[in-house]
């Protein structure tokens, strides 16, 4: 059985200063203190987050560029809606499907074998939402989203 693979995608930079060596700077109460301007950070979590957990479960569940997933949620948003939608293979399709004009922060989790999940943050959603859940999308998930 092998350990469970998470990253975080966040709508905020997370860049933090750092001394010559690369150690995080900190203030007088210990936190770390922000960058000036974005390092970089969000393309870095992006790659990480593709190479290392969602081509390894599209590969794990033999899904190729061509195909399309289903997403499900129950609990989302400050209502508590249930929710689906159908994307093309790809982190692209998925960030479209999970993420809105404002801020949040994803967390993704793999299993290393055939389960995805993840949960959003939001102003919205301070508790998070139940997992998103992941799967291939079936013929009769795609023709039934293309006709909505």
């Amino acid at each position: 059985m092998s350990e469970d693979i998470v990253y975080e995608l966040s709508s905020n930079c997370r860049c933090t200063k750092t001394d010559d060596d690369g150690n995080e700077l900190k203030d007088e109460n210990g936190y770390t203190i922000p960058t000036d301007y974005c390092e970089g950070c969000w393309q870095d979590d992006l790659s990480n987050t593709e190479h290392d957990i969602i081509q390894p479960w599209l590969e794990a569940n033999g899904i190729t560029e061509d195909d399309y997933i289903a997403v499900s949620v129950e609990r989302a948003t400050w209502q508590n809606v249930s929710g689906r939608g159908v994307g093309k293979a790809n982190l692209k399709a998925i960030l479209d499907m999970l993420t809105f004009s404002g801020d949040w922060t994803l967390k993704f989790t793999y299993d290393g074998d055939k389960t995805l999940i993840a949960q959003r943050w939001s102003h919205d959603e301070p508790m998070g939402t139940s997992p998103f859940l992941f799967r291939k999308a079936t013929n009769d998930d795609v023709e039934n989203w293309q006709h909505r």
